[in-house]
């Protein structure tokens, strides 16, 4: 039971130590690209970098990026914001494994706390031999079913709670993909078409025939 409270312990401590950094990356991009979009076609590209300074969270960072980079070439941005992108995602995926082990691990736990109860329980109807009471052994198997009880209870929430981070990172991976992919196109034009127009034109590789 001591290990799988510990457990319970680390469980809750990662939970808001995640709430609250996924708190800081939060933001409202939605409504930055257009404003962006409006400084951009104005050439008010240092007021654009000023307001992706002024907005809280990750995406508004990948987006200063691309700004900031704009007199680079297509793919030397795509590098950059790619290399930064995965290092706020990595940043994000901090410590999600150790739900994830504890709630696989947990039951497990519980479960092998079980046995050893009910190995006790049934040695002490050995010893008892002919004067067994129906009571001791009853009471020995709820002992033992508790642990697993505890191990459930602990495995689920964190299970839970990894799921939802990870799905949280996932969101933020795409928005940080679309949204400075749509800036680039802003920033780039013909070129960043001329880009993907190359990347999708490139040559199949050619089969012979069946024949």
């Amino acid at each position: 039971m001591i290990p799988i409270g510990l457990c319970s312990i680390l469980v809750v401590a990662i939970v808001l130590e995640r709430m609250y950094r996924f708190h800081r990356a939060r933001s409202y991009s939605e409504d930055l690209i257009p404003k962006l979009r409006d400084l951009i076609a104005a050439d008010k590209f240092e007021e654009a970098i000023r307001l992706c300074q002024k907005s809280r969270g990750i995406v508004a960072r990948v987006l200063e990026e691309v700004i900031h980079n704009r007199h680079r070439s297509v793919e030397d941005i795509e590098t950059r914001i790619s290399v930064l992108g995965s290092w706020y995602l990595r940043d994000l995926s901090r410590y999600l494994r150790g739900l994830e082990v504890i709630g696989n691990i947990t039951p497990l736990m519980g479960l092998l706390g079980t046995v050893f109860g009910m190995i006790k329980a049934f040695m002490k109807v050995a010893e008892l031999s002919e004067k067994v009471n129906p009571s001791v052994l009853a009471s020995g198997i709820w002992e033992a079913l508790l642990t697993t009880a505890a191990g459930l209870i602990v495995a689920i929430p964190a299970l839970l709670a990894y799921h939802y981070f990870e799905g949280r990172v996932d969101e933020y991976a795409f928005r940080m993909q679309n949204y400075s992919m749509d800036l680039l196109q802003t920033l780039k034009g013909q070129e960043y078409d001329q880009v993907y127009q190359e990347k999708a034109g490139r040559k199949q590789p050619e089969y012979g025939s069946f024949d």
